[in-house]
């Protein structure tokens, strides 16, 4: 009986050391489940960036059709607006010869025509009667309680749509005078077809307003992110929003979608340069053809072998230029040529900065060891020296558009890959 008892009791403690772990297979069991998590963690990241990229191409793919849309209507591409919503003029393509860094002046002012604004202001059309002669009133003057039937001078609420912007593209605003054409000298026709919206978001989170100063009506050019170089934007309840402010459609990143392109004669938006364009007697010798491909932003990282192209902006003189990367070569060719067949022949493209939400101007792609961009010597070159034009500045003291007001210049590391993770709309 004891014996028996004795088994019973020994074989209770034997079970019951079983149930327990020893520490050795505690930190096992804690390493795998370490791993695992991990492993999920890295696993819903990826789907999450997965799902927004296709989220920010659905998105500008919609922009793309809504700029066709346009087209067919007015008869043109949307033209340039800067930060502040006024008109920039085309880069003046007289301005080939080089400066004191040896780049070709028209080449180098291209890289900062681009706009965050137009987008909006002409696919969306929120602006009030007074901005595009279609939506909200001046609400400063319309007493509170006000409906639609007491709103002065049939002016309608903030419904989405513009008129006619006019052959310049800037409801009648007097360019020469103001510099660009700013909103508060618009005037817009009060009547007259409606045109758009163009766009229709699924959600508001796709638009968002950039830093404004209601000191000046203007963007608010301290308002910029540091580390993208890109401008800082605001959403309704954000602490710095301001509902005047200019609007912007953003990515799924909640960073300003940019819009380019194609250049044009001045003053003509219906207007295209031939490919024998001749301007002033000093360059009667230049053939010249604008191309997507001039812009080096849009210029893919990567490029499937039947997709590349070349294209070299050719300097009265012979002289090609690629990109603004130093690769050693010498002679009469300069930087990388390496671009796209789309951006050949397409006419106006849409650039998101993706994950790392940066983009880089003058570089197609930079390897370790190849080119001109060491972290420490290219800041001092081109746009990335505080005393010259900067990334997102356009070109220099003009009588007219004299400024672009864009993004300021970021300090580049050491491998410039941020615009691998690009993502890009190619119009046609």
């Amino acid at each position: 009986m004891s014996i028996q008892q004795s088994g019973q009791v020994g074989s209770g403690r034997l079970a019951m050391r079983r149930a327990g772990f020893t520490m050795t297979e505690l930190l096992v069991t804690m390493g795998i489940v370490i791993v695992l998590v991990s492993i999920l963690i890295v696993t819903v990241g990826g789907v999450r960036e997965t799902a927004r990229i296709a989220s920010t191409r659905s998105l500008m793919t919609a922009m793309s059709q809504a700029t066709s849309r346009f087209e067919e209507d007015l008869g043109y591409l949307p033209p340039i607006l800067d930060n502040d919503r006024g008109l920039v003029d085309p880069v003046p393509i007289t301005e080939t010869v080089r400066d004191q860094d040896s780049y070709p002046k028209y080449l180098h002012d291209l890289q900062g025509w681009y706009s965050y604004t137009s987008p909006t202001e002409y696919l969306l059309g929120y602006g009030s009667h007074l901005e595009d002669g279609y939506g909200g009133p001046d609400w400063d003057s319309i007493p509170d309680g006000s409906d639609d039937d007491s709103i002065p001078d049939g002016q309608q609420r903030n419904y989405p749509g513009l008129r006619n912007p006019g052959t310049d593209g800037a409801w009648g605003s007097s360019d020469g005078l103001d510099f660009g054409g700013p909103i508060a000298s618009r005037n817009p026709e009060p009547g007259g077809q409606i045109y758009g919206p163009y766009l229709e978001l699924k959600n508001d989170s796709s638009l968002a307003a950039l830093g404004w100063d209601e000191s000046t009506d203007s963007w608010d050019s301290s308002k910029v992110d540091p580390a993208t170089g890109q401008p800082a934007v605001y959403f309704p309840g954000d602490k710095g929003y301001d509902p005047d402010a200019a609007k912007v459609l953003v990515d799924a990143w909640g960073a300003p979608i940019r819009y380019y392109r194609i250049n044009y004669p001045p003053g003509d938006l219906r207007g295209r340069f031939p490919s024998n364009y001749q301007v002033y007697p000093r360059v009667s010798d230049w053939r010249y053809a604008p191309k997507l491909s001039e812009f080096i932003a849009l210029r893919p990282w990567e490029i499937e072998p039947g997709n590349a192209s070349d294209y070299f902006f050719t300097l009265p003189g012979g002289n090609k230029w690629g990109d603004f990367n130093d690769l050693g070569g010498g002679g009469s060719l300069s930087g990388d040529s390496t671009t796209t067949a789309g951006l050949q022949s397409a006419r106006y493209a849409f650039l998101s900065g993706g994950p790392d939400q940066r983009i880089f101007n003058w570089h197609r792609t930079d390897y370790p060891d190849s080119g001109g961009n060491d972290g420490a010597t290219f800041k001092d070159w081109l746009g990335h020296f505080p005393d010259r034009t900067a990334d997102g500045d356009w070109y220099g003291l003009q009588p007219v558009g004299q400024h672009y007001r864009g993004e300021p210049w970021y300090q580049v590391p050491v491998t410039e890959e941020v615009n691998r993770d690009n993502v890009r709309e190619i119009g046609s």
